[in-house]
């Protein structure tokens, strides 16, 4: 039986990823993650959990916690929709790549033999889309990118990596406050408008998949025979039209979504980052550079990684809809 050290533990991927493994009664998992302990009956129990923040603890005491674990799993880090003070860049590096290629080295260290990232599928469109420039227009793509590099260059000596892409992920931890609480209230004011092209057709896209699916990747992701690469996730292609409708239905019937063409999004965006520029502070994702983004078809056909990984079907529009009635 192997041993799985679960960086993140009561995270959305983490939770789900903590029973994903366990049900398989092949591995005994052992999880870290930031206080405050959840509510009773929220940890499960087959698991030995603990909370802090590794970036608190020394070296030695990192790879003592990680003696006699086998595989390593960075559920962790910043999000891409974060705003930190400026510069953005060096805040997203320091957050999400530095402790990435360093606890790989650690693990190492401590004996482990595979390291598993759960990292973006901006990666994925840093690579088909060069002209977009994303590394050099967006800080966090930036760090997601080179996150992935750094810890594809640590595999050898005795440890493998691995990086899966994951699109947006959809899911609910029991007694948690979903990240998607954000978004609801910005629709709730009406604030999520829905981008338009010239002949007023809605545009834009994005892929979804579960936490379930996610976790059951992470479990094929560490089966031995998985080489070191890169792997891009997804199952449920939907248009942003598609989305809105669902999600307004599940909130209010009567949230208003606006349309806006693609020369008054970059106006609201200039706005957005003039806003950002007075108090100090740079997006993750630089918001005139995103509407770029925002009007194209974020889609992904992942066979080489349901071929490789094993992941299963599972009902994308109803874990949608348990994430708004949730909020």
């Amino acid at each position: 039986m192997k041993s799985v050290f679960i960086l993140g533990g009561t995270g959305l991927i983490g939770y789900a990823a903590t029973k994903a493994f366990l049900d398989t009664e092949e591995y005994r998992v052992t999880t870290l993650s930031l206080p405050p302990v959840p509510e009773e009956g929220v940890l499960d129990p087959r698991a030995k959990h603990h909370f802090g923040n590794m970036n608190d603890m020394s070296d030695a005491e990192i790879v003592k916690l990680l003696k006699g674990q086998d595989i390593f799993v960075f559920a962790g880090g910043v999000n891409s929709h974060f705003i930190p003070n400026k510069p953005a860049k060096e805040f997203f590096f320091q957050a999400n790549v530095e402790p990435v290629q360093h606890l790989a080295q650690l693990a190492r260290q401590a004996g482990m033999s595979r390291f598993l990232l759960c990292t973006s599928f901006y990666n994925y469109f840093h690579v088909s889309w060069p002209e977009l420039q994303l590394t050099e227009m967006h800080p966090y793509i930036y760090a997601s990118v080179e996150q992935e590099m750094r810890l594809l260059a640590e595999n050898g000596n005795g440890l493998t990596t691995v990086a899966l892409r994951l699109p947006y992920v959809v899911g609910v931890v029991p007694n948690k406050v979903s990240a998607w609480k954000n978004y609801a209230e910005r629709l709730h004011r009406s604030e999520f408008p829905l981008y338009v092209d010239h002949h007023n057709k809605a545009t834009g896209g994005s892929c979804y998949m579960t936490a379930k699916q996610v976790a059951e990747a992470l479990v094929g992701a560490a089966n031995d025979a998985i080489p070191s690469k890169s792997f891009t996730l997804g199952w449920r292609n939907m248009s942003n039209e598609a989305f809105l409708i669902q999600a307004r239905r599940v909130l209010a019937t009567d949230i208003e979504i606006k349309t806006l063409s693609k020369k008054e999004m970059q106006t609201l965006a200039r706005k957005e980052a003039y806003l950002n520029e007075l108090q100090g502070k740079e997006a993750g994702l630089e918001p005139i550079a995103y509407t770029e983004l925002l009007t194209r078809a974020l889609y992904v056909h992942p066979i080489e990684a349901l071929d490789a990984l094993d992941y299963h079907a599972d009902n994308v529009e109803l874990a949608i809809q348990e994430v708004f009635q949730s909020l």
